[in-house]
C-alpha cells in the first residue's frame, strides 16, 4: 500500500516545487529601521488567528510550563509605582490594584541575576509582539528612584538590544512585600480587575508559542464561566 502511494507523493512534491511563485514587492529594497516593528506586527496577526484554546486546556498548558496558579485569587490593595517608558522621560504613577484595560504582567529581574540575564531578551521580544498585557519590569535597583540608577537600567536595555520594555520602581517596597518577592526572575499575572491568578518563578520559556498563546488565552477568559 506504501509502494503504491509513494510515486503519487513524489508527483505531488514535483508539482508544488515547480508552482509559479508570486513576486515579493520587497525584493530589492533596503531594511529600514522599522522592520522590527512590522515584525512584532506581523506576530500579532498570525496569533490573533490561531485557534482560541478553552480556558481549561489553556490552564493545562500553562501548569505544563511552570505557573504556579494562586487559588484563590486574591485581591491586589492599590499600591503605587512608578514607571519610566523611555530614558529621560518623566516618572509616572502607576496605581495597581485599581480597574485596568488590560491584564497585566508585573516582572520582576536585576541586571546582576544571571537567570533574568538569559531569560530578558526572549521577555522583551514577546512583550513587543504582544497586546494582550500591560507589563511592568521591577528591579529593587530602582528603589531609590534615582535618575542615575534609571540611566543604568537603561544602559543595560541598550547594551543588550532590549526593546519595548519600561523600567519600574517599587520605592515603598509595598509591593514586593504584597508579592513577598524572594527568588528571581520572577513574574506575576494580574487581571483587569486586580486580581492575582498565578505566577512563573524562575527562567520562563517566552519564546514557547504555546506557552504564550496559552496566557493570552487564559487571561481573555478569566472572567467568562
Amino acid at each position: 500500500m506504501i509502494l503504491s502511494v509513494a510515486p503519487l507523493l513524489v508527483w505531488a512534491w514535483l508539482n508544488s516545487e515547480n508552482e509559479p511563485q508570486k513576486p515579493n514587492a520587497d525584493e530589492g529594497k533596503q531594511a529600514d529601521p522599522s522592520s522590527a516593528v512590522v515584525a512584532d506586527k506581523a506576530a500579532k496577526r498570525v496569533r490573533a488567528k490561531k485557534n482560541k484554546m478553552s480556558r481549561n486546556q489553556a490552564f493545562q498548558v500553562l501548569i505544563e510550563h511552570g505557573f504556579q496558579p494562586q487559588i484563590p485569587t486574591k485581591k491586589i490593595p492599590k499600591i503605587k509605582i512608578y514607571a519610566q517608558d523611555s530614558i529621560g522621560l518623566p516618572l509616572k504613577e502607576v496605581i495597581l490594584g485599581e480597574a485596568n484595560e488590560k491584564p497585566i504582567l508585573i516582572h520582576f529581574w536585576a541586571t546582576w541575576c544571571g537567570p533574568c540575564k538569559l531569560e530578558m531578551p526572549h521577555f522583551a521580544k514577546y512583550v513587543r509582539s504582544q497586546d494582550t498585557f500591560d507589563v511592568f519590569t521591577v528591579t529593587s535597583e530602582l528603589k531609590d528612584g534615582k535618575d542615575d540608577d534609571f540611566k543604568k537600567i537603561w544602559k543595560f536595555y541598550e547594551i543588550g538590544k532590549l526593546k519595548g520594555l519600561n523600567a519600574c520602581s517599587d520605592s515603598s517596597g509595598r509591593l514586593t512585600n504584597f508579592l513577598n518577592v524572594g527568588a528571581i526572575p520572577l513574574t506575576f499575572v494580574i487581571s483587569a480587575d486586580g486580581l492575582l491568578f498565578g505566577s512563573f518563578l524562575g527562567t520562563t520559556d517566552w519564546a514557547n508559542d504555546e506557552l504564550k498563546d496559552a496566557l493570552e488565552d487564559y487571561m481573555g477568559t478569566s472572567n467568562e464561566q
